[in-house]
């Protein structure tokens, strides 16, 4: 309703009233979503029908006829929007603005702003005929309404149909999971209680040392699985609490100097003395830095090196794993987060980069790729910093804030 108000503005108003118009329908979408959406609602409409409504001078100016000067900026306004709202989106984002404009361009998108400008062109027909013109307009944007809810319903409707028909599958699949993830807890806990018993004082450094992380590998395992077996109920965000990411980076690469050496290649840890606070699941946070580490380890050859970096970008914290190896082709760049989609060779799953997309998601954050500038990969995993993420997770635990405490596991 707003963009085709927006539309309306451009072809009959000024610039100045058409940005005012664009500005009241997007301060209206603001407050319905200030307690839903991190990224704020931007002033794309206001822009919007700013500049639409002055190509439309500027076209008058030059000699055009109006239907043909009307038709130009309503174009015109449609294409400063799409451009405004990519290009901001970009910048908090960090997602390339080409790969951003692809997203935001689909059909339904493009068939919402096909409306807009044939509802705008039809009201701009009425509108200077007086009351009479305005409660035309007026009806013409609540058929406009009517057809576009029954529309919306009849696709959401078949989308259900076809969620249905997909549920029995995922329910059996799920029950067969849950009964793994017992018992592979089971053998765990076994694991753990004998190593436990270990006398490591008997042992030299290196292996003492290797029997703790282990045990420590292990642990994570069994609370990785303890929290896939809560998925989806009410206390599923009762773990999340105070993480210090830089003490975590150091943590977990050093889980995997081992393996790193085993290869020929060095997992470095580059991170700040001071906490880098964030509200989350130390363990899940971990689990996406071991798969980043894994999967570059198994990137590089021999010789190569592995950087793991934490740092504050903003209002956001990031984490960042690189390597020298080969990088990811071109042409593999799209499909790296698909479930199921591998480059490598030797019995992946490609479930890794899938699984620690999804973990960012739940922690509202993203993870996204990059040619290194050495020519091999460079994941970046961003996070909102601890004041957001306990606001955006827990919106009414603010109470909890003196409760929150150090990393689960001192490293």
């Amino acid at each position: 309703m707003s963009g085709a108000a927006t539309s309306t503005a451009v072809a009959v108003l000024s610039p100045l009233q058409a940005a005012l118009v664009g500005l009241a329908g997007q301060a209206h979408r603001a407050w319905t979503r200030r307690h839903h959406d991190r990224v704020p609602a931007n002033a794309g409409s206001g822009l919007w029908g700013a500049a639409g409504a002055s190509v439309r001078y500027a076209c008058i100016t030059h000699g055009l006829p109006i239907q043909e000067a009307v038709a130009i900026a309503l174009v015109a306004g449609v294409f400063v929007n799409i451009i405004y709202t990519s290009v901001s989106l970009t910048f908090i984002t960090s997602i390339p603005a080409l790969h951003m404009v692809r997203q935001i361009l689909t059909p339904a998108v493009l068939g919402a702003y096909g409306y807009f400008l044939i509802a705008a062109a039809l009201a701009s027909t009425m509108l200077p005929n007086g009351l009479e013109g305005l409660w035309r307009a007026s009806g013409l944007f609540v058929l406009a309404i009517a057809v576009g809810d029954s529309v919306g319903g009849r696709s959401i409707r078949n989308f259900l149909e076809r969620q249905l028909a997909d549920t029995e599958p995922h329910v059996q699949y799920s029950q067969l999971a849950q009964g793994t993830f017992h018992d592979v807890r089971n053998h765990l806990s076994t694991a753990i209680a004998n190593l436990r018993v270990v006398d490591l004082s008997r042992l030299g450094p290196e292996d003492s040392a290797s029997v703790a992380a282990a045990t420590a590998s292990l642990d994570d395992a069994r609370d990785l699985l303890l929290q896939a077996q809560d998925t989806g109920r009410a206390s599923s965000l009762t773990a999340f609490d105070r993480v210090n990411l830089a003490e975590l980076c150091r943590y977990i690469a050093s889980l995997h100097r081992r393996h790193g050496a085993e290869r020929r290649v060095t997992v470095a840890a580059h991170t700040p003395d001071r906490e880098v606070p964030v509200f989350g699941n130390a363990v899940l946070l971990g689990e996406i830095v071991t798969n980043l580490i894994l999967n570059a380890v198994d990137a590089c050859q021999p010789g190569g090196v592995v950087r793991v970096e934490c740092q504050v970008v903003g209002s956001m914290t990031e984490i960042t794993v690189s390597d020298n190896g080969q990088g990811i082709r071109p042409a593999d760049i799209p499909h790296i987060f698909d479930p199921g989609f591998t480059t490598k060779t030797g019995g992946g799953r490609g479930l890794g980069l899938y699984t620690s997309l999804g973990i960012a998601r739940q922690h509202r954050g993203d993870l996204l790729y990059e040619t290194a500038a050495s020519g091999g990969a460079r994941f970046t995993l961003r996070l909102p910093t601890y004041t957001d993420g306990l606001r955006e997770l827990l919106p009414n635990s603010a109470s909890r804030e003196s409760a929150s405490s150090g990393p689960r596991r001192p490293v």
